[in-house]
Formats: C-alpha cells, sequence, structure tokens
C-alpha cells in the first residue's frame, strides 16, 4: 500500500459533486474544446471500466472479494458505473453523487478513435 492520505466517504462524495458540476458545465459549453475534452473524459471512464471488469475478473478466484467491494461506497459506484457485475447488490447505498452517465457514454469522434 502507499503511503499517501486517503478519502474518506465525504471527501470522495465532495469530489463526485465537483465532478458532476464540472461535467455538467462542459456539456452546456459549446465549441470543439469542450467536445475533445468531454470526449477525453468519456474514453478515460471506458479504459478504467475496462481495467475494472479485468480486476473483478481476477478476483473471481477469491470468492469473498467481490461481495466485499460492493460495500464499499465508491467502489459501488463504480461498478454501476460501468456495469461491472459483483456477485450481488451493494451493501449499502451508493448515493447521490454520480457521474452522469449520459456523458461517459459518449463515444468520441471515429477520427480520434483507436481501431
Amino acid at each position: 500500500m502507499t503511503d499517501r492520505p486517503r478519502l474518506d466517504e465525504r471527501a470522495v462524495a465532495g469530489r463526485l459533486e465537483l465532478l458532476e458540476e464540472i461535467l455538467n458545465e462542459l456539456e452546456t459549453t459549446s465549441g470543439p474544446t469542450a467536445e475533445l475534452a468531454l470526449d477525453a473524459v468519456a474514453t478515460l471512464a471506458e479504459v478504467y471500466g475496462e481495467a475494472l471488469a479485468r480486476v473483478m475478473d481476477r478476483a473471481a478466484a477469491y470468492p469473498g472479494f467481490g461481495p466485499a467491494a460492493a460495500g464499499d461506497v465508491l467502489l459501488a459506484h463504480l461498478f454501476a458505473l460501468h456495469g461491472v457485475p459483483t456477485g450481488q447488490p451493494p451493501a449499502s447505498d451508493p448515493g447521490t453523487a454520480f457521474i452522469p452517465l449520459d456523458t461517459l457514454a459518449r463515444r468520441p469522434a471515429t477520427s480520434r478513435a483507436a481501431p
């Protein structure tokens, strides 16, 4: 593990709320720079979602991991956001501070997307 400070649940909720505000502001901003920023966020989320799914694939060898991970509010949020199954519903309410799914579901312009 690392020695860096960790975010508590309140700090995580605050970051998610801030992210939602920023993404909403970007979505209402016109122009190619805003579009590029939203495409970057969507692409990053897609790659991170794939990484999370791969972690869960490997964690299948540890039967208690999925349910334990689903009990963490931030992880439950990420699993739901990316549609990654955990084997059970989250143990606690992931709350209202969620990244807007429509923003992350964007598909970057094909000219910038990798094959």
